[in-house]
């Protein structure tokens, strides 16, 4: 029985050492889609006239956009134009690990402004990709649906 859990450990600690080849936040985006952001901007007006905080907060607006999804690893970059009161922030989540066949991770990008400090943050444009998790499907985010 030694000698077999001998034999068997170096198996599998090669098996995961090779099943992610790299950081999912290290792989391209060769495209993306433009996902529509306009309602969403009406709820933040709604929010702001009804006195909610979260739209004073970059990190806020985009997990009330969208809940940062359960998985394995999950990177957030956060870009400011500058360090105090920014207008315009850009927010990279890159999410991998999903409990899916197909669909490996997601990379998404939101762009957001506002008009000066005291205002609220307003998306100006959110971009998608897929990261594929079938064996011959290429290592990198896509526009291009999963199999």
């Amino acid at each position: 029985m030694k000698l077999l859990i001998a034999l068997l450990f170096p198996v599998i600690l090669s098996c995961s050492s090779i099943a992610e080849d790299k950081r999912p936040d290290e792989f391209p985006v060769v495209s993306y889609n433009n996902l529509e952001v306009s309602n969403f901007n009406l709820k933040i007006s709604a929010a702001m006239n009804n006195g909610e905080k979260w739209v004073y907060h970059p990190l806020l607006v985009i997990q009330e956009y969208r809940k940062i999804a359960d998985a394995g690893f999950i990177s957030i970059l956060l870009s400011n134009d500058r360090v105090e009161n920014p207008l315009n922030s850009t927010i990279t989540v890159v999410e991998e690990g999903y409990p899916d066949d197909s669909v490996r991770g997601q990379w998404l990008q939101f762009h957001l402004g506002r008009e000066n400090s005291e205002s609220a943050w307003k998306i100006k444009e959110i971009r998608q990709a897929n990261l594929c998790g079938r064996m011959n499907s290429p290592k990198e985010f896509s526009k291009e649906l999963c199999p």
